[in-house]
């Protein structure tokens, strides 16, 4: 599965002409603000400390509240995901979403 994702990030990263600088499995923390799945990943807005961004993984059961580590494959700017019909204006793709 996070050979899927990275094949995934990695189509999206050639198709938009965008260059990435791969962080080495950082963990990070946080309280799931809103989440929303398609075409196969699981998309959540997470608040760590006194930041909030999204990101985006394997399709996992997660709702709001939740509390859940994510590890840190690459950030991206401006992704579009045609599966939601919305555009990012920066993700982090992530390797898993675990539930803490």
């Amino acid at each position: 599965m996070k050979a899927k994702l990275i094949a995934f990030a990695a189509a999206a990263i050639l198709a938009m002409g965008v260059s990435s600088v791969w962080a080495q499995g950082a963990l990070h923390q946080g309280e799931v603000l809103d989440t929303m799945n398609g075409g196969g990943y699981t998309y959540v807005q997470l608040k760590e400390a006194d930041k909030t961004y999204w990101a985006a993984g394997p399709q996992t059961e997660v709702t709001k509240g939740d509390k859940v580590e994510v590890s840190e494959q690459m950030w991206m700017s401006d992704f579009k995901s045609s599966s939601l019909n919305r555009t990012f204006d920066k993700i982090m793709f992530v390797g898993n979403i675990n539930k803490k």
